[in-house]
């Protein structure tokens, strides 16, 4: 019987095979973005969860609470950890290690030439107690063999094909940065991608212990300085309760740091691994947090576009439904159950639907690598060795085949042999007229939210990338600095001072607006009361001013120095400390760091120094020659190629033992945005193929609609109805269909996209003009999908017709 529903359902198929071709491509279609969001959510989901104690393990975070707000950092001081383990014996594992990212290494090959290579990301200080907490696998070496001796490094097995390829890497030396010969000891398996830990270049952090400084140059067992960079780990006892340790905790605080600013209470909190990845308010090592409200977005979309292909079914199922009555008839005459109706049906159905499956896996193999590339994730995709594809392949093709195909096979299975075997089976009879207008507004409604909520997300990355930040971004290169001794820079400046297509140059802590923040607390004395606040600290030399083309409101430019002697403050600070106007700030005295009364000279504009997520800060511009570590270029464009070449040239005479990098800020400013960039992709595509899947559903619905009311035309067309007169007819429902959908859609779009604004401090308002936009949008591919096939039935001769009446 089964075998019989089968043959009958292909030979149904075939003989239909505009409304078989409609239903798979749309179906394939749908299944093909749920399967892609299958796969990036799953992915996103896994981040860390392979580690057998997930469930005990805690990353220290930083939390200071003071008069401007809350700040959350997720990194901790050095040396936290060994007070940790001192102070809490009861806590089974602590460590520590600091994630300096990127460094110089020089590999000297069997001939004795040096390579060297320079790596931005992937360089860890670590401890061999990590790995008792975390499982990471081991191909060679162990943690307490490889990791406990200062000056020793691990490298991945990725590093070891670039620096050894083909030559066994253990106790061969590396040098970092042209001052550390490490001697490799063990090698391990890469990092999984699904990792918040990208590390590739393991050194030991009893190299660090070894000098008495951090990677970044500071007092390893100083307090005072609280760097991202720097993670603390904690591993709780199997009955450990973090929220009794977090109890305990400011009494610890109490114990090591002086609190000299009363109005700041800092505040250590555990916050859970699993919770690491999608905790924007952190961030991580791979700088990458996914919210959890995203990915369920991400989610709803793939379910969205399911749902809108199964009313694409459901809609020319019901409308063939009189087509189909005669069959009906004939079979229950013959004495067909209405059980078995409703089988063959669904059998129709799962084939369908099993074919879109199929395809959809096909589509999936040619499309992901392409849209992971484009996003810039590393998922793969394996059809026939990830066992959750074929899990989640079959659950689609259930719930695919019951939602589509069970109202139709009820529908058409309840009808009576008398009425259906005269012909008298209507619309009505079908059910069909008012569920097909209810499904088609429910496809309307979701394809008009993702366009609503794409032109929302496109409006604001183009608002982020046309506002005027306060500086000039166009054609400023930023080269880092090795180092700063006073003795390279002048000869650097020396050599580019006057060169042709540089137009100014300057060296500081970073460029005007980076990635790298560095905020510290100051006082500030009004007269009535001694106000204590934190700033973002710029310190830079005379040239940053005028490199970045910064407006000055009031006082002047540094003047030139190496060490900190006055500031130059922007309007955020003047209103921060309540002066009434920029001219009046000059000559204020800030008391910063030890005690040091430092004059206010100069007051700027106000200018983005972070990403446009974040409100304007108050910020201290200051020189400080030891903390330069990036040059600033104001070039020429005409000529760039052969300026950064001169400007290579003259810094590989000063550093020659280094390798050239060079950046363009405005590719800074561009990595701020990131994730809303691949979101606006997302948004984009899965709104193009909800759109290309709804205009084929409307165009095969009007197109059963012509031919069912082919007569009706051409009596209308007999008694003097025009074309437009036709036009008007078939397009009246369907506009008022959109419009109702639009209701619908429209506060649904705007409560979702109003929410996603709230991300950014500085944004676009969601106005009447995205509506009108969408709504005409959508009136427009109806019309235009309406429209052809209203035509085509507009313009048949009549005789055709009418001859058979």
């Amino acid at each position: 019987m089964i075998k019989n529903y089968f043959k009958t359902a292909l030979r149904k198929l075939s003989r239909n095979k505009s409304y078989t071709l409609i239903n798979v491509l749309g179906l394939s279609l749908g299944i093909t973005c749920a399967l892609m969001i299958f796969l990036i959510v799953r992915f996103e989901l896994t981040f860390d969860d392979f580690h057998s104690k997930k469930n005990r393990l805690y990353r220290v975070n930083t939390d200071r609470t003071h008069p401007d707000g809350m700040l959350y950092d997720f990194g901790t001081q050095s040396p936290l950890a060994p007070a940790l383990r001192t102070d809490f014996p009861d806590i089974e594992k602590v460590t520590v290690c600091e994630y300096t990212r990127s460094g110089l290494i020089t590999i000297t090959d069997a001939k004795g030439t040096p390579k060297k290579f320079q790596e931005n990301d992937g360089l860890v200080y670590i401890e061999p107690e990590f790995f008792e907490m975390f499982d990471f696998e081991w191909v060679n070496g162990s943690p307490s063999a490889s990791l406990s001796e200062p000056n020793t490094v691990v490298l991945t097995e990725e590093m070891v094909t670039k620096y050894f390829p083909g030559e066994d890497p253990i106790g061969r030396v590396v040098r970092l940065d042209n001052v550390r010969d490490l001697k490799v000891t063990g090698v391990m398996k890469n990092f999984p991608t699904n990792s918040d830990f990208p590390f590739k270049i393991l050194v030991s952090y009893a190299t660090l212990r070894s000098i008495g400084k951090t990677g970044s140059g500071f007092d390893i067992t100083s307090w005072n300085n609280t760097s991202s960079n720097v993670n603390t780990f904690v591993l709780l006892n199997e009955n450990g309760s973090p929220s009794e340790l977090e109890g305990r905790f400011p009494e610890f605080v109490s114990k090591y740091f002086k609190n000299d600013n009363p109005a700041e209470v800092r505040v250590y909190h555990l916050q859970p691994l699993s919770t690491i990845h999608y905790d924007t308010r952190y961030g991580n090592f791979s700088d990458r947090t996914t919210s959890v409200s995203s990915l369920w977005a991400l989610a709803i979309i793939g379910i969205f576009l399911i749902v809108t292909a199964c009313i694409n079914f459901i809609n020319l199922a019901t409308a063939q439904a009189v087509t189909r009555s005669r069959e009906v008839g004939v079979r229950k005459v013959l004495g067909a159950q209405r059980t078995q109706l409703i089988g063959q049906l669904l059998g129709e159905t799962f084939i369908i639907t099993s074919l879109a499956a199929i395809a959809s896996v096909v589509l999936t193999e040619l499309l992901f690598s392409k849209l992971t590339g484009a996003l810039e994730l590393k998922v793969i995709f394996h059809p026939f060795t990830d066992s959750m594809v074929p899990v989640f392949l079959l659950a689609v093709i259930g719930f695919v085949t019951f939602l589509s195909g069970l109202y139709p096979a009820f529908v058409l299975s309840r009808f009576q042999p008398a009425v259906a075997l005269k012909g008298k089976i209507t619309s009505n009879h079908s059910g069909g007229i008012f569920l097909r207008k209810g499904l088609v507004v429910m496809q309307f409604a979701i394809t008009q939210t993702l366009i609503i909520g794409t032109f929302v997300v496109m409006m604001q990355m183009q608002f982020l990338r046309q506002m005027d930040l306060g500086f000039n971004k166009e054609a400023i290169v930023t080269v880092p600095l090795p180092t700063n001794e006073k003795i390279k820079l002048e000869s650097l400046r020396a050599q580019l001072t006057n060169a042709p297509g540089i137009k100014d140059f300057s060296f500081g802590y970073s460029g005007a607006t980076s990635g790298n923040r560095w905020t510290s607390n100051f006082r500030y004395n009004d007269g009535k009361e001694i106000q204590k606040h934190n700033a973002d600290i710029k310190t830079a030399d005379d040239h940053f001013i005028p490199t970045y083309n910064l407006t000055l409101l009031a006082g002047r430019n540094l003047s030139p120095s190496d060490t900190v002697k006055e500031f130059v403050v922007n309007e955020a600070m003047v209103r921060k400390l309540g002066i009434a106007t920029p001219q009046d700030a000059i000559g204020k005295i800030i008391n910063f760091w030890a005690g040091a009364d430092i004059p206010i000279v100069g007051v700027v504009k106000d200018f983005n120094m972070n990403s446009l997520h974040e409100s304007m800060s108050p910020c201290l511009i200051t020189s400080r020659i030891e903390t330069y570590y990036e040059a600033s270029f104001k070039i020429t464009m005409n000529s760039s190629h052969d300026v950064i070449a001169q400007i290579e040239k003259a810094w590989n005479n000063v550093y020659p033992e280094y390798v050239f990098e060079y950046h363009f800020i405005d590719e800074t400013i561009r990595d701020f945005y990131k994730q809303e960039e691949k979101a606006s992709n997302l948004f984009r595509i899965f709104s193009g193929i909800a759109i290309f899947i709804g205009s084929m559903g409307l165009f095969g619905l009007i197109s059963f609609i012509a031919t069912q009311r082919t007569k009706e035309i051409g009596v209308r067309k007999v008694l003097g109805a025009g074309v437009s007169d036709i036009l008007i007819m078939f397009g009246k429902e369907f506009v008022q269909l959109v419009v109702i959908a639009f209701v619908f859609a429209a506060p649904i779009a705007y409560y979702v996209m109003n929410g996603w604004l709230q991300d950014f401090a500085y944004r676009i308002s969601i106005g009447p003009g995205v509506f009108i936009t969408s709504i005409t949008f959508t009136l427009a591919i109806a019309a235009l999908t309406v429209g052809y096939r209203a035509i085509r039935a507009a313009t048949a001769n009549p005789v055709d017709a009418l001859k058979y009446e």
